[in-house]
């Protein structure tokens, strides 16, 4: 949210630029945890179904859950036509029961749950702006009373919308960008039917943009959005409400009693029977109208509203449809300040609703206070969402005899003095506050102006001015973030994802109110099996402190909100409160700086990833004192193979406490961490965190190398196969094809078989019909020749010669009469084989054309196998080409995911649990001189003079021992005591014939004495090392 910088915001500024400054090998890479920085479209209307799509994030490998803070807002993954997941993109529907408002959105991933994002429900029908319309002819239509979901998707981008409006017709025209967690700031200039300008808004602070038109004339109106140094990218997103809903530029009194009703005026435009209002916004007048408040779960919320507004009782409000109205919540009835008058007396404790609603506007609000009266004077503004910037003045009024008066200026303040999250969580806000102490009975006034008051005023400058007796109470907030990879730089945007086996540390802030200075327990709550959170105590007067999250070896993956507590003072003083949550919307970018807002739920999630290595330290709750040294022995669990060095530091100790940084040596897990608690360290309470680092040989995800290298083993056997089908299909085309040649052969031999036969037959016709001509011929020659013969032999006449010509013609006709007759013989044998071939073949012939008649009734369904076949095969080759290209795909994946899976060295950072250590004065100082420099021979004594100085009206006796630290054998002293009276003893330290040769780190002289009824202890460290 774009606010003035103060002095002290301008010095973050300027350390998280230096930090941003720095050489990349300083920032440090770390194992993957999901993350979104963009949702597209940003909402929807209740009671719809939408596509959402991740549309920018880190380590977004297998999401496959898009989850949301209010049960009626459910998310299923989108599937393709063959089924398969798109990848980043949800299929959301909205009951219709979920109230408007800002809801949680966040992804859950093979690296866990993510950080959350807004979502914005409304009650209006909801569009997608349609690219291109980055002119005034390309501008996407729009109906009055439609939401458009929209975005600058890159720099420079500007976007046209065009809406009909009637003569006389009010239209509102709102943006959302700084509520949806975008850096966008975006500008609305509004065009009338002519083309000319008539309007302009763009986004004040953490106000977006929006503005009101009352048509002149009917026509279509042109709307210019961009960002304002158009800037853009997928994460500038905005949503665009063109409606005729009322736009509410103030509530008065924004201050509405705790579980309620309240009764409030509404300023702003288009109201439903709203009358004239006495505000203006530059020139435009408002309207106003009296509604009633109502408390309600479903109607009041957090999210969205500053980390900052943390330390007060602010909730976002829906009552008035369109509009997300900030308000706060007090036990008093407020006071509301009176514009007309000079000056306004109010009682203590009072809440006064005030303005600066015109330039130069000065409130002057008074009290009466009797000498040494305390009155703290609190102004409530940024953290209420105005974009007042009060400046608070506080006087004593002094009335002469004459009446007149005169102030002293008792003090001045503009900004907070609060700022728990130094740079790391915005928590600091440019609300002032003053406790008073009244030096004189007698009037006293507050003096309210804005910084800015000779430039402007309007009634949106609002402010909450608290004055009460000094009520010391405190207010948490949890930093649901993802830490850097060596705990120092600020955190980023993430979320509690927890490793198996591994830690996960949150820092917890506090604002403490009014003086308060005591201890405070914070407990996690509803935490799921397998997941543990030991208590943190912030000591007194601490602000900080780290809550670790444990998760088992052997705990399944899981996502479950859990809730925290803050816990203070004792009996009746007793106070206890809800830790808010807030998460970063994003670090300094387009103008804006790091900024973060309240969550309205604490997510644990554990991924399938393990932790590469842990630290265990055993649960400690310590009491010591200043000038007393701590030894917390650490083991480090190696996980996966690894075995490199871990460098331990402590992380949470306070001030003037030395603590040197120790390693794990490779082949080694233990290690022991020295504190030493200084003789000016704090008397306070604290939860000491221990942090290992280490450079890990970490695998990206191995999981998808051995799906990969699994896909390529079914791709193989895929093709495989493919190829088997394809050559059995072939062969069953062959075999098919032969069929149906065979069959068309067998035919056609058939065929030509029984037209030989038939010709045969013809052929024999022919010939017998023939040969029975030649004998019916050689017969009647025969005949004739005979007659022929008998007529020469009767005749007497005859000569030899005719008888011999007679008898040769006989004899010739004979002979050709037995030639005819042979032949006849010959064809009547034939006949008969032909008969019986004729006949034979007639069978033969039916048998053929049977199964001629058979083949041919086969044929088709032959030829239709053949045709099967031969798709079969086509389709066999087919999916032999797809299996190839599956397999060539499954091989460039398992390349890929091999590659990403190989290891590659991340620095990584593993947490303890905290050690609870409270320090408690020191009951003086012991010194100890080491004869020959600590060294002691084996089976040898030494003597040590001890000499103590008792402080801080201690006046016991002490009792004098060595104090050794763990593992350290063959060393023993015995235990002396130095009376009340005395300074001095002499400690002797005795080395066994046993003792190991070595230096002994860590050892000290400690005098423990009963002060103030606990027994308290002071060290000397000594050098002490065993010699031959």
């Amino acid at each position: 949210m774009r606010r003035r910088l103060t002095k002290q915001q301008f010095l973050h500024s300027v350390c998280m630029a230096a930090a941003l400054l720095l050489p990349l090998h300083c920032l440090c890479a770390q194992l993957p945890q999901t993350r979104i920085s963009a949702l597209f479209p940003t909402g929807a209307q209740r009671g719809t179904t939408i596509e959402v799509a991740i549309t920018a994030g880190t380590d977004l490998d297998e999401v496959d859950q898009l989850v949301f803070s209010h049960p009626g807002i459910k998310a299923v993954r989108k599937r393709d036509a063959n089924n398969a997941p798109v990848a980043n993109t949800f299929i959301v529907s909205t009951d219709v029961t979920v109230p408007p408002g800002l809801f949680d959105a966040r992804a859950r991933g093979l690296f866990g749950i993510s950080n959350p994002k807004a979502f914005r429900i409304d009650s209006l029908t909801e569009i997608v702006e349609t690219e291109p319309n980055n002119t005034a002819d390309q501008a996407t239509p729009v109906l009055v009373n439609t939401i458009v979901n929209a975005r600058a998707n890159g720099g420079t981008d500007v976007d046209f919308y065009r809406f009909f409006a009637e003569a006389g017709q009010t239209i509102v025209v709102r943006s959302e960008a700084a509520v949806l967690d975008s850096p966008m700031q975006p500008v609305l200039q509004l065009f009338d039917p002519n083309g000319h300008r008539i309007a302009e808004s763009r986004r004040i602070f953490s106000q977006d943009a929006a503005l009101s038109l009352t048509a002149v004339e009917s026509g279509n109106y042109l709307l210019k959005v961009a960002d304002i140094v158009y800037a853009g990218s997928n994460d500038y997103v905005y949503r665009l409400s063109i409606d005729t809903r009322p736009l509410v530029d103030a509530v008065i009194p924004a201050i509405v009693k705790t579980n309620q009703p309240s009764t409030v005026t509404i300023v702003g435009r288009n109201l439903a029977g709203g009358q004239a209002s006495p505000f203006l916004i530059g020139t435009d007048s408002l309207q106003q109208s009296v509604v009633e408040i109502a408390p309600s779960p479903d109607a009041e919320s957090r999210t969205g509203i500053a980390s900052y507004s943390a330390s007060i009782d602010a909730v976002r409000t829906n009552q008035i449809d369109g509009n997300l109205l900030t308000l706060s919540h007090s036990d008093l009835a407020p006071v509301v300040e009176d514009p007309k008058a000079a000056h306004q007396m109010v009682t203590i404790p009072s809440e006064v609703d005030g303005r600066f609603d015109s330039i130069g506007d000065e409130d002057d609000i008074r009290f009466h206070a009797a000498r040494g009266d305390v009155v703290v004077a609190e102004v409530y503004a940024d953290r209420i969402g105005s974009i007042a910037d009060p400046l608070l003045m506080v006087e004593r009024v002094v009335v002469d005899q004459n009446g007149v008066e005169t102030y002293q200026r008792l003090g001045t303040e503009d900004d907070s003095k609060q700022n728990p999250g130094g740079a790391n969580l915005p928590t600091l806000s440019s609300d002032p506050a003053f406790q008073l102490t009244a030096p004189e009975e007698g009037v006293y006034r507050i003096r309210l102006k804005d910084r800015y008051a000779d430039s402007r005023g309007d009634v949106r400058l609002n402010y909450r001015l608290s004055l009460r007796r000094p009520t010391p109470d405190f207010r948490l907030i949890v930093f649901d973030a993802f830490p850097s990879a060596d705990g120092k730089a600020p955190a980023t945007s993430g979320a509690v994802s927890l490793r198996k086996g591994g830690t996960y540390a949150l820092t917890v802030y506090a604002y403490r109110q009014d003086g308060h200075n005591d201890p405070i327990s914070i407990s996690a709550l509803d935490l799921p099996a397998g997941v543990t959170c030991p208590d943190v105590l912030l000591g007194p007067g601490a602000v900080s402190g780290n809550l670790v999250f444990t998760a088992t070896a052997d705990v399944a993956e899981l996502v479950s909100p859990i809730r925290l507590i803050g816990t203070s003072g004792i009996d009746d003083a007793r106070k206890t409160h809800p830790v808010s949550v807030a998460t970063l919307v994003h670090d300094a970018v387009n103008g804006l700086p790091r900024t973060a807002r309240l969550s309205d739920s604490l997510v644990v999630g554990v991924m399938k990833d393990e932790q590469p290595f842990t630290l265990e330290v055993e649960p400690m709750v310590v009491d010591l004192s200043q000038d007393q040294q701590l030894l917390i022995p650490v083991k480090v669990h190696r996980r996966a193979g690894f075995d490199r060095k871990v460098d331990i530091a402590v992380i949470g100790i306070p001030g003037n406490v030395d603590a040197p940084n120790v390693s794990v040596e490779p082949g080694t897990d233990s290690a022991v961490v020295r504190l030493f608690f200084k003789e000016n360290a704090p008397v306070s309470s604290s939860s000491i965190v221990l942090s290992g680092t280490a450079a890990v040989p970490y695998r990206r995800n191995p999981w998808q190398a051995e799906r990969a290298q699994e896909a390529v083993r079914e791709a193989e056997a895929s093709l495989a196969a493919t190829q088997v089908a394809a050559t059995n299909a072939n062969h069953a085309l062959q075999a098919a094809q032969k069929v149906v040649t065979d069959s068309e052969a067998s035919i056609a031999a058939l065929a030509k078989e029984v037209t030989g036969y038939l010709a045969a037959q013809e052929q024999l016709k022919s010939e017998f019909t023939k040969a029975l001509d030649d004998h019916k011929a050689a017969v009647t020659q025969l005949t004739t020749a005979k007659e022929k013969l008998l007529a020469v032999q009767t005749d007497q006449n005859s000569s030899a010669a005719q008888f011999d010509a007679a008898l040769k013609a006989s004899q010739d006709a004979a002979t050709a009469a037995e030639s005819a007759a042979a032949q006849l013989t010959l064809l009547v044998n034939k006949s008969k084989e032909l008969s019986s071939a004729l006949a034979s073949a007639k069978q033969n012939e039916e048998k053929k054309a049977e199964e001629k008649r058979n083949a041919e009734a086969k044929v088709p369904d032959l030829k239709k196998a053949a045709d099967a076949a031969q798709t079969s095969v086509a389709a066999a080759m087919k999916t032999v080409e797809e299996a190839t290209a599956k397999k060539k795909a499954a091989d460039d994946a398992f390349k890929k995911a091999d590659d990403a899976a190989k290891p590659k060295d991340i620095n990584t950072r593993a947490v303890s649990v905290p050690v609870v250590v409270t320090v408690h004065p020191t009951p003086g100082k012991i010194t100890a001189a080491m004869p020959n420099g600590g060294a002691v021979r084996k089976g040898t004594t030494i003597e040590v003079k001890v000499t103590v100085v008792r402080k801080n009206n201690f006046s016991g006796a002490l009792k004098v021992t060595l104090v050794l630290p763990p593992g350290i054998t063959g060393l023993t002293s015995n235990t002396v005591d130095v009376p009340a009276d005395k300074t001095e003893a002499v400690l002797t330290i005795t080395a066994t014939a046993e003792a190991p040769v070595t230096d002994i780190a860590n050892a000290v002289i400690r005098a423990t004495g009963d002060f103030n009824g606990r027994m308290a202890s002071m060290d000397a460290p000594i050098q002490l090392k065993v010699t031959e």
